[in-house]
């Protein structure tokens, strides 16, 4: 009697559902689900399948930094006819194929006016007295927009700022979320008393799989715990972004409010006098700070103090949760600047003003005249030649997404001519097994 060994078991014997389970949960690096995926036309095939998604992929920044967008503040520039304008990173950019003529003119006839960005995408508005403003989001690389028009409830709301978020872990005009923070004068309110609210719209463009969240605006209204009035929607003003979040300073009580663009909720805050200093709206800027391990900075603030420029960390304790303002830098603006070009002995008797920040710089100007110059938040260091420093104007980096795809081009043309050599019935169950691949390019070769 013959004794026939068994036949080991190798990875073809593994059913497609668990092979799912070991390429997404066990592959923790992008460049190893490239690999697998270029060996192997059945691993290619589950790695590529459309609704596959990589939780490690999320924790890397596939964008690309392309250019700014420069939108000029008003109040700083008032002759100055173009509101916004594109700064190309390199000179081998056309920044005319970043122009935003596509757009539809504004209501009335006015200019449309940038007011947020994210990603590769642009939020503007036609500011309207007294009125909900008209939205529009756009994608310039690729010259579409959606219109946002506000529904009826929403018609008399004071908007306070508008914000881009994404959904589905990327931005673009498939998949984006807008939040609104608004004055809403609620009845019951004593007069020129409103309350503070937030609301989102949704827009998700097919194939995105259909979720819970419907598209347009959500029918419900956020509204902090404890409520957060102001006397006249002009007392709340923009004090910057960290970590999803935006914030807002209340000239009032001196108090801060934060809105989280994901969920909507509200905190209400306020922050020591040794860290805010003046109560004036341009003298305080909330921006992001790093994740350090153990006691990861949850936010910076840059303050102005007099003639000084202060930085201070908000950190948790991972020990006993409790939250600390923490003293991380201090430069005097008189010593720092003397010896730049255009500086004048004059300047910052009083307190400067901050005009546009980032987690890396904080562009300023004394009161006297317009004179921008920036610091560098992590070397302190003072500069006036940038190119940042040129107009009064709020800053948006405008990053397209380079996020790796698993389809190998260079084994296209084998794929196809064994095509030719299967069976009839083995060439139609591939074809229809490829054609629910993910085949599209990255938008990097698009451009």
């Amino acid at each position: 009697m013959t004794v026939t060994r068994p036949l080991s078991t190798t990875a073809h014997d593994i059913p497609d559902r668990l092979l799912h389970s070991i390429i997404v949960n066990h592959l923790r690096c992008h460049v190893s689900v490239i690999r697998a995926a270029a060996v192997c036309n059945r691993w290619r095939r589950i790695a590529s399948t459309r609704g596959m998604s990589y939780p490690e992929w999320y924790r890397h920044d596939f964008s690309t930094c392309i250019g700014h967008y420069h939108a000029a503040d008003p109040s700083f520039s008032p002759s100055r006819a173009q509101r916004h304008a594109f700064v190309p990173v390199s000179r081998t950019i056309n920044a005319r194929h970043f122009s935003l003529d596509f757009l539809p003119i504004g209501p009335g006839g006015r200019p449309w006016e940038l007011v947020n960005g994210c990603g590769s995408l642009l939020l503007l508005a036609v500011q309207r007295r007294g009125f909900f403003p008209d939205l529009v989001v756009c994608e310039p690389v690729s010259q579409r927009y959606v219109r946002i028009h506000p529904i009826p409830e929403m018609k008399y709301f004071r908007c306070l700022g508008a914000f881009l978020d994404y959904r589905y872990n990327v931005i673009a005009m498939s998949s984006f979320t807008v939040t609104c923070v608004l004055s809403d004068h609620a009845a019951g309110m004593d007069e020129g008393v409103s309350v503070v609210t937030s609301r989102v719209y949704n827009h998700c463009a097919p194939p995105n799989p259909p979720t819970r969240l419907q598209n347009g605006w959500n029918t419900w209204q956020a509204v902090a715990r404890r409520g957060i009035h102001l006397r006249g929607a002009q007392s709340a003003h923009f004090a910057g972004c960290a970590w999803g979040s935006v914030f807002f300073g209340v000239e009032d009580d001196g108090t801060v409010f934060s809105v989280e663009k994901s969920s909507s909720k509200f905190s209400h805050f306020c922050l020591p006098e040794h860290v805010r200093g003046s109560h004036h709206r341009s003298t305080f800027r909330f921006v992001e700070g790093a994740r350090v391990y153990p006691n990861p900075v949850m936010a910076r603030v840059v303050s102005v103090f007099g003639d000084e420029l202060r930085v201070f960390v908000k950190r948790k304790n991972n020990n006993d949760g409790s939250i600390n303002w923490t003293h991380e830098n201090t430069l005097r603006l008189p010593e720092a600047t003397r010896g730049l070009p255009g500086h004048k002995e004059c300047y910052f008797s009083r307190t400067a003003k901050i005009i546009t920040s980032s987690k890396d710089y904080v562009v300023l100007t004394p009161v006297e005249e317009t004179w921008l110059f920036s610091v560098e938040l992590r070397t302190m260091q003072v500069e006036r030649e940038h190119i940042r420093n040129r107009v009064a104007s709020e800053v948006y980096p405008y990053e397209l997404e380079m996020r790796p795809k698993c389809y190998p081009r260079g084994c296209c043309d084998r794929c196809y001519r064994l095509y030719y050599l299967m069976p009839l019935r083995t060439r139609d169950s591939w074809a229809q097994g490829e054609r629910t691949n993910n085949l599209k390019v990255t938008e990097a070769d698009e451009l």
